[in-house]
């Protein structure tokens, strides 16, 4: 008996996914509201200047290779990709700057210049990480969620305890590393999940650990490309993609999942849906009240969410080639640990830290010759913090290109030919992204693993969640590794009488 599941989104998570359950023989049909795949992956062009929005980072390519493998199909013919070195430039509030690379040799150099006995510290770090990565890695990343009593195996527990989880990232590096400069360069990571090193569980550790180990890589066509590719895979694997096709309401009807229906007011019927849409919005907008369980606004409000983004997308007439693709810069700001500028609760109109993504130098493709494209990322309350945008939106942009100074990019301001940038309620607009969270649930001892929502919904059967809110958690890494567990749930509640075995 095939068994027919319908995903609301096309993003990365519905999309890998989609490849997952095809492979297994599913009928699969993606309702996607826009024009083209990768959800809020899928960029933008301003002429002849092409933009990356959501992420840039792509790390642990393996996965993708697995998960193509797992089908039968080979990664490689779909994207290609570039490693990066360095992976990130990390300059701070005092000019200092560390590059982050996977020569570790090389990284070990640099640190000898903030302390005579800091290579031999990361060495210790770096072999003590290669253990937390066997302990942990596939137990509470890469399998599906437990109950929180699952966690309670004894020798799990003897295993982790040496790694103190229950430390923040903060603390964890600066068992290591007196100076606070590498220790807030190592812990930067954490702004990956929306979070402060001081706020976030030195589990996550493990992402410094995977960006040394096995670096830092980019798509070539930028992270649209990687989107067209999984796209391209899932058609090729018998997937219908429905594009312009916005989802009106997932149809639940006697406790269970049974279609959607779209704005145009089709309904579609499904044995089972799988919603791909932010986990916010969709609560809020798709889930009908009366399937939303334990969800309620009562309960949203309750729940933390990560803080916004402010991005500048500039277009420029002019190339930087010295300045790496990565670059973060770490203003004092950031060693203010109190509770709301640790959450950027407050914005820092003085000196902001921000991220610039210089992708040209090494994907020509995205400008037009001798031009480059820029992302610059500023993190910014969420829409549950006050922000008069339509006030702020220009003296902030402004403030913005002066800040990008301190990265090397300097005299911005009259190359730029063409640029667009977004607040909070941008992302929450045009992206739907509830409260503007662009990172999605925070990563809080509270909502963390089998506290975060489960893949199953539980307001309503063969209704499932895939993205930044299910465990483990928000990034590409991550999404890739909830999509495994989805269909591991999906296949147990929807067997198939005949799965179809392909790849290995």
């Amino acid at each position: 008996m095939t068994q027919r599941i319908v995903i609301v989104g096309a993003g990365p998570g519905g999309l890998a996914t989609a490849i997952r359950l095809a492979g297994r023989g599913y009928q699969v049909d993606i309702f996607e509201a826009a024009d083209r795949p990768g959800g809020r992956m899928r960029g933008f062009s301003l002429g002849d200047y092409h933009f990356d929005t959501g992420p840039t980072i792509l790390q642990l390519p393996r996965l993708y290779d697995e998960l193509f493998a797992s089908v039968g199909l080979r990664f490689s013919d779909y994207v290609e990709l570039v490693r990066l070195e360095p992976n990130t430039r990390i300059r701070f509030w005092d000019g200092e700057y560390l590059d982050l690379t996977s020569d570790t040799a090389a990284f070990k150099a640099q640190l000898a210049r903030f302390g005579s006995e800091l290579p031999a510290q990361f060495e210790r770090w770096y072999i003590e990480h290669i253990r937390k990565y066997k302990v942990g890695y596939e137990p509470y990343l890469a399998t599906p969620v437990r109950t929180p009593l699952g966690y309670l195996k004894p020798r799990e527990i003897a295993a982790a305890l040496a790694f103190r989880p229950w430390e923040s990232l903060y603390d964890h590096f600066k068992r290591f590393f007196h100076d606070e400069r590498v220790v807030y360069a190592l812990a930067y990571q954490a702004k990956y999940l929306g979070m402060h090193p001081t706020a976030c569980s030195s589990i996550f550790s493990l992402v410094t650990f995977l960006e040394f180990a096995e670096g830092i890589w980019h798509p070539i066509g930028g992270f649209r490309a990687l989107a067209a590719g999984l796209a391209k895979a899932a058609t090729d694997l018998g997937v219908t993609i429905h594009y312009n096709r916005p989802v009106k309401q997932v149809l639940v009807e006697n406790g269970r999942a049974c279609g959607v229906e779209l704005a145009d007011g089709e309904r579609i019927s499904a044995d089972g849906v799988v919603v791909n849409a932010d986990f916010g919005h969709a609560l809020t907008h798709i889930i009908p009240p009366h399937a939303r369980g334990k969800y309620t606004d009562q309960k949203l409000n309750q729940m933390e969410f990560s803080c916004s983004t402010f991005m500048l997308y500039l277009g420029v007439n002019r190339r930087w080639d010295e300045l790496p693709h990565h670059q973060l810069y770490l203003s004092a700001t950031i060693r203010r640990n109190d509770p709301l500028w640790a959450k950027s609760a407050i914005l820092d109109e003085e000196d902001p830290s921000f991220y610039v993504c210089n992708p040209t130098i090494v994907d020509p493709a995205n400008a037009p010759p001798g031009h480059s494209t820029l992302f610059v990322l500023v993190p910014v309350p969420n829409l549950r913090y006050q922000v008069d945008w339509p006030a702020v939106k220009q003296r902030y942009r402004d403030l913005v290109i002066q800040q990008m100074t301190k990265l090397g990019f300097h005299d911005v301001e009259r190359h730029i030919v063409v640029e667009r940038h977004y607040t909070a309620e941008t992302w929450r607009d045009e992206h739907h992204t509830y409260l503007g969270a662009v990172f999605n649930l925070i990563h809080s001892w509270s909502q963390l693993g089998p506290f975060r929502p489960h893949i199953r919904h539980d307001g309503a059967r063969n209704l499932y969640w895939i993205g930044g809110a299910v465990h483990p958690g928000s990034g590409l890494m991550t999404i890739l590794e909830a999509a495994k567990s989805a269909v591991h749930f999906i296949s147990e509640d929807l067997p198939l009488d005949q799965p179809i075995a392909i790849g290995r």
